[in-house]
């Protein structure tokens, strides 16, 4: 519980920062100057600003996935997690300029993986090493498409937009994750 404040300290920390700053010029110890803590600390929860921003995504995103907070509906949660997006378009603006894309998509795309996996086990299907790279070639293909989706200002409706990335995921894994 302690691990998540922390973390959550250094996710508000940023984006006060980003309220004046770009991205690029973000310091982590202008973030531990903010939450009050050693540069330590930060880097006992986070391996730079990228995963940071990364966490912060796939945070907001396991909120949105979490059973407690309704019923699962794959295409309904995800639409959900798009609106979140939007609401907070000029933060993804900030942390997902060209410059930081290696950075922030190395992360995103691990936790990512990570997600879709943990979802099809809950279910009760296998991740085999197949399905692992479908899972991996789906999560890099979302974030290309997701940051395109932020920097056209989020013109397109939510749900258009994901009813167009759920067609292109590979069969197998869409049954695994639409179906069950």
């Amino acid at each position: 519980m302690l691990k998540e404040k922390t973390k959550q300290l250094f996710a508000d920390a940023l984006k006060e920062m980003l309220e004046k700053n770009e991205f690029q010029s973000v310091r982590i110890t202008d973030l531990c100057r903010i939450v009050g803590c050693q540069r330590k600390t930060f880097y006992y929860h986070f391996e730079d600003k990228y995963q940071l921003t990364a966490w912060m995504y796939i945070h907001m995103m396991q909120e949105v996935w979490n059973p407690e907070n309704g019923p699962y509906d794959f295409r309904e949660n995800y639409i959900k997690g798009m609106e979140r997006i939007r609401e907070d378009i000029g933060f993804y603006k900030k942390v997902l300029p060209d410059e930081a894309l290696s950075g922030v998509y190395k992360h995103i795309v691990i936790y990512g993986d990570q997600l879709f996996a943990e979802m099809i086990r809950q279910k009760g299907g296998t991740v085999d090493e197949n399905m692992q790279f479908m899972i991996h070639y789906t999560s890099l293909a979302q974030i290309c498409v997701v940051r395109e989706w932020i920097f056209s200002n989020g013109e397109e409706p939510s749900s258009k937009l994901v009813d167009k990335i759920l067609d292109c995921f590979p069969n197998p894994l869409k049954e695994e994750l639409l179906m069950h």
